[in-house]
């Protein structure tokens, strides 16, 4: 199609050239903004499906095999939760069935004949992901585990979620057991406007109380339940969720997280272990978080705190005296009368005629300073001193010579 006819049909004909040229090029911005090539580029993520979603618009912000039907693991319970916040009272006494004492693992520890409290129930069920809180709560809602289910059904297909379906509250394996990710956010959507669901999910550890209903005034134990969603502890604004894992479903999760005034819902379905799962779950939130400008501050090396370099200590006056009485040794007349040190290594000493003798002690000078000596004195050959550490330093005793190897070793039969 030519400019002209474009610029006719846009309506621009009247412009200048390169304004129309301008106004064409932002429209074709635009459409390829719609189309994906917007500069927020999508992330890579390992799980199989993935929808990112915004609860409040209800737009989605990402997705990969939204409508992917797959098992949807204890991620189930989400929907087990609303049916029976919705079809239960809170504070009623639920009792424990045999059946439901018997789920297999994962298990709060019920037996059959205990009895809790609804809300009990349903923090072990969305903590420790109870199988066996799970069925109780179905049994109690529904009847059984399979009319449980088909409230279920009816209230999925209520929330839109039309490519469900559930065969029980847990979400053990069954091959008519199944959901997607697009359809999981809308169930864990609709369950967080019920304030006792967001505050279950949000709870990161709690204590239940299971009656015995034996006894006299009936026995009860407390049973410590810790939720398995690690973002609450690690993820700026993680508002709560619930995870899942069978050998099947492999990890999933579904959760919600609130910056800035700004709601996230990430459903994550078939991860291929714990790390990829918390790793897509977080490059799904920051990338979303980051369209809003609400992305996390990037992290920043602390500056290295400066080492403190400590020079080496000029040696003290008495050392250097010490050092220049190694170098005097046997000279004639060696008193050290006074000693300014002129540099780092250079002292000027005045000598005088030797005193009385004192108790030795060995000093070795590793750099001997240079020395001025009076006139008349000949220099000595380097021997050991010994000096007196104790007394004041001035003045000089002559060496005794030290016993010779040799003959140290002939004694010794050497």
């Amino acid at each position: 199609m030519s400019l002209p006819l474009v610029l006719n049909r846009l309506r621009l004909k009247r412009l200048p050239f390169w304004l129309a040229g301008m106004v064409l090029w932002m429209a074709a911005g635009a459409v390829s903004a719609q189309d994906g090539g917007s500069i927020f580029a999508a992330p890579a993520i390992a799980a199989r499906a993935a929808v990112l979603m915004n609860p409040t618009t209800g737009e989605i912000l990402f997705a990969k095999e939204p409508r992917l039907r797959l098992p949807p693991a204890s991620t189930t319970k989400i929907l087990t939760a609303l049916v029976a916040l919705e079809r239960l009272d809170v504070n009623a006494r639920v009792s424990v069935s045999p059946q439901a004492a018997s789920a297999p693992p994962s298990r709060i520890g019920l037996r059959a004949g205990e009895a809790a409290l609804t809300q009990d129930l349903l923090y072990g069920l969305m903590l420790k992901s109870g199988n066996d809180a799970a069925e109780t709560l179905a049994e109690a809602a529904g009847g059984s585990v399979p009319g449980f289910a088909e409230l279920m059904n009816a209230r999925a297909w209520q929330i839109g979620a039309r490519d469900s379906h559930f065969m029980n509250p847990h979400g053990l394996p069954n091959e008519d057991h199944y959901s997607t990710a697009y359809d999981l956010a809308l169930i864990f959507r609709q369950a967080m406007a019920h304030p006792l669901f967001a505050e279950i999910v949000r709870t990161r550890s709690a204590a239940l109380r299971i009656e015995s209903g034996q006894g006299l005034y009936g026995d009860w134990r407390m049973v410590p339940v810790v939720s398995h969603n690690r973002l609450l502890a690690s993820y700026e604004g993680a508002r709560g969720g619930k995870t899942g894992f069978t050998i099947k479903a492999r990890r999933c999760f579904v959760g919600e997280v609130d910056r800035g005034g700004v709601r996230l819902i990430v459903a994550i379905l078939n991860s291929p272990n714990s790390g990829t799962l918390w790793q897509d779950a977080r490059t799904l939130l920051d990338y979303g978080f980051s369209r809003y400008g609400l992305v996390p501050p990037p992290y920043i090396m602390p500056e290295p705190e400066p080492v403190m370099v400590r020079r080496a200590p000029a040696a003290p006056a008495a050392v250097q005296v010490a050092a220049m009485r190694s170098i005097l040794g046997k000279s004639p007349g060696g008193q050290v009368v006074s000693a300014k040190p002129k540099a780092r290594h250079m002292a000027s000493v005045a000598v005088a005629k030797p005193a009385a003798k004192s108790k030795p002690a060995l000093v070795a000078a590793k750099k001997p300073p240079i020395i001025k000596v009076a006139k008349n004195s000949k220099p000595a050959p380097a021997v050991a001193i010994k000096i007196d550490a104790k007394r004041p330093v001035t003045k000089v005793a002559r060496a005794e010579p030290a016993t010779s190897s040799r003959q140290k070793n002939s004694k010794r039969g050497g």
